[in-house]
């Protein structure tokens, strides 16, 4: 059977087509954005503020897109008015986090 796939498998392929197929294969990687309750925002405002208190390191998991991302660091500032952490992480660099892109904010694990 696999000779047969060979066989008949493209041996040219334009650019074009590649890029259609690279489009494809990301789009069916991309995943929903999950619904966040009541319970978790709690948790997730009570991590925050334990963390700013105490200056430990969080992981904030973000949906970008379709797809998940983390950023680690400690939240520098909370900006009410544009709805989103400022976080330094270990480069020293400041990353603007959304409100509404966060998914989950946990503990970062210690090293």
């Amino acid at each position: 059977m696999e000779i047969e796939d060979k066989r008949w498998a493209m041996r040219i392929i334009l650019p074009e087509h590649r890029q259609g197929l690279l489009r494809q294969a990301t789009e069916k990687l991309k995943v929903k954005k999950p619904e966040l309750d009541e319970q978790q925002l709690e948790d997730m405002e009570l991590t925050v503020a334990e963390s700013m208190e105490f200056g430990a390191p969080l992981t904030f998991e973000l949906y970008d897109d379709g797809f998940t991302r983390e950023i680690t660091g400690t939240v520098h500032y909370v900006d009410h008015i544009r709805k989103e952490f400022r976080v330094k992480d270990s480069k020293n660099d400041t990353n603007f986090v959304s409100f509404t892109d966060i998914i989950n904010i946990k503990k970062a694990p210690s090293k």
